[in-house]
């Protein structure tokens, strides 16, 4: 434990100023296996539930994209209720929300990112169309 101390410290170690900036460094318990199980990582650890169980648990040489707004269709600012009379109606809106959810998807594929990690809201739709592309 003491050598992944030092181990850690001299990562962050600015030897010019002979400086050490401790907020770079973190450390994460968690619960069961032993001491020994106990290793650096260089980089960041994301410690997030999937969206969907198929999605891959390790990722190489990740391209994130991290969304600080939500992954889903914009809602109003205000309380409005919307009143569908007709199954076309409903189907011209299931449309029009996929189409949004294709642009955003296209968005994340254009900036060549293999990874997407979101704030807020990840709506199941666009994580069905994201989990396709």
């Amino acid at each position: 434990m003491g050598e992944i101390a030092v181990d850690a410290v001299l990562s962050v170690a600015d030897f010019e100023r002979k400086d050490v900036n401790l907020d770079l460094i973190k450390m994460d318990g968690k619960v069961g296996g032993s001491l020994e199980d106990t290793k650096l990582v260089r980089g960041i650890v994301i410690d997030k539930d999937m969206s969907h169980p198929q999605m891959a648990k390790d990722i190489k040489d990740a391209k994130i994209c991290v969304l600080t707004c939500p992954f889903e269709p914009p809602k109003p600012k205000t309380k409005h209720k919307l009143e569908l009379e007709t199954v076309q109606a409903f189907q011209d809106m299931q449309a029009k929300e996929k189409e949004y959810f294709v642009e955003m998807i296209q968005k994340v594929k254009d900036s060549g990112a293999n990874l997407v990690i979101c704030q807020w809201g990840f709506d199941d739709e666009a994580n069905h169309l994201l989990m396709q592309s």
